[in-house]
């Protein structure tokens, strides 16, 4: 697990950024290349460095016009890191150019006896991007200041709690619709850490943008124990709630708003294991405690043939287990698979 602390314009953050992480980024670079092959010495179809550069030329602009903070910070990483731009906004672009993958994660949330809103993720990867998350406590100008958890290299933020006391954690879902123009779904997550203070704040911004393919799910809580779940997809947008009190929601990586079920892509290569893990804690989730104890328990859980800590399953490993409480401004994270690790208290720095 990288640290990162970044304050000040788009910039200096992205510098701060790219000096602190700059071996990782590199390999991460290389990483995903290895996957645009298609290992008989070419390139997977729509994936050869002509085809990439010209999405990339794309993307820069249209962020650029949309967000000019976001290319200016892409901008400071590649600088700190001593890479070229283009390398880095790729990195960035990464499940927008290979369109078989998608962030593979397990969310659960609810609000406890108290009424303040407890909300848990798992972050699966692939076991080559294993130790690639940073802990990065962000001081943006004239935003919100935020703990979270991304990837070393680029501006995605799986998981964010904010000073105003909003909070998050996303999942991937894939969709066989593809759409010309919108924002890629995943430059969406910096946006609710940065501008919104509560559940209904994060669903009005995110219903502003259509998005060109796939989709996340977004646990969401805020500081006055509202919970809820949007997915936010290339077919739609809709968002669940806990029926009740003491009631729990909760979302692997395929669609469950009855909007959007059967928008999934049956080509996604860890359905089987998404809806085992859906198996998994719909029978398991009356016995959560609802507290710090009860989803950390929870994020430990080992079952066959997935569990929700996950050590090769699918081919995801559980790289850590992530408990937010968005009224005490507080995020644990676990440094390793969450079963051997323990939750370490991270909170925002308020200045």
């Amino acid at each position: 697990m990288y640290y990162l602390q970044t304050e000040g314009d788009a910039m200096a953050r992205g510098i701060a950024h790219g000096r602190a992480a700059s071996d990782r980024i590199a390999v991460l670079i290389d990483r995903y290349r290895e996957d645009f092959t298609d290992g008989k010495g070419g390139w997977r179809p729509g994936l050869a460095p002509d085809a990439r550069r010209r999405k990339v030329d794309v993307w820069t602009e249209r962020i650029g016009g949309l967000f000019p903070d976001m290319i200016r910070e892409i901008e400071g990483i590649a600088i700190g890191a001593g890479l070229p731009f283009d390398d880095v906004f790729e990195l960035n672009l990464v499940f927008d150019l290979d369109e078989s993958t998608t962030p593979a994660c397990t969310v659960f949330g609810f609000a406890d006896e108290d009424g303040r809103a407890w909300l848990g993720k798992s972050d699966d990867l692939g076991k080559r991007e294993l130790g690639a998350n940073a802990i990065h406590h962000a001081a943006p100008s004239g935003k919100l200041r935020s703990v979270q958890i991304h990837f070393v290299g680029t501006i995605w933020t799986s998981s964010a709690v904010n000073e105003a006391g909003f909070g998050f954690g996303m999942t991937g879902l894939t969709g066989c619709e593809r759409r010309e123009g919108g924002v890629p779904v995943l430059f969406l997550l910096p946006l609710l850490a940065e501008r919104c203070r509560t559940v209904e704040d994060a669903a009005a911004l995110c219903a502003e943008f259509e998005i060109p393919m796939h989709g996340m799910s977004v646990l969401m809580g805020d500081a006055t124990g509202e919970v809820a779940i949007l997915e936010k997809h290339v077919a739609g947008q809709t968002i669940r709630r806990p029926s009740g009190p003491g009631e729990a929601v909760w979302e692997t990586n395929h669609c469950l708003g009855k909007e959007l079920v059967g928008k999934d892509d049956p080509a996604l290569p860890y359905l089987d294991n998404s809806h085992a893990r859906i198996d998994l804690v719909s029978r398991m989730e009356r016995d959560v405690a609802r507290s710090f104890e009860g989803l950390a328990q929870m994020y430990r859980t080992h079952d066959d043939p997935v569990g929700i800590c996950q050590h090769g399953q699918g081919g995801l490993h559980t790289d850590s287990g992530i408990i937010l409480c968005p009224a005490e401004r507080a995020m644990w994270a676990t440094e390793g698979y969450p079963c051997c690790h323990p939750f370490i208290r991270h909170e925002v720095d308020t200045g």
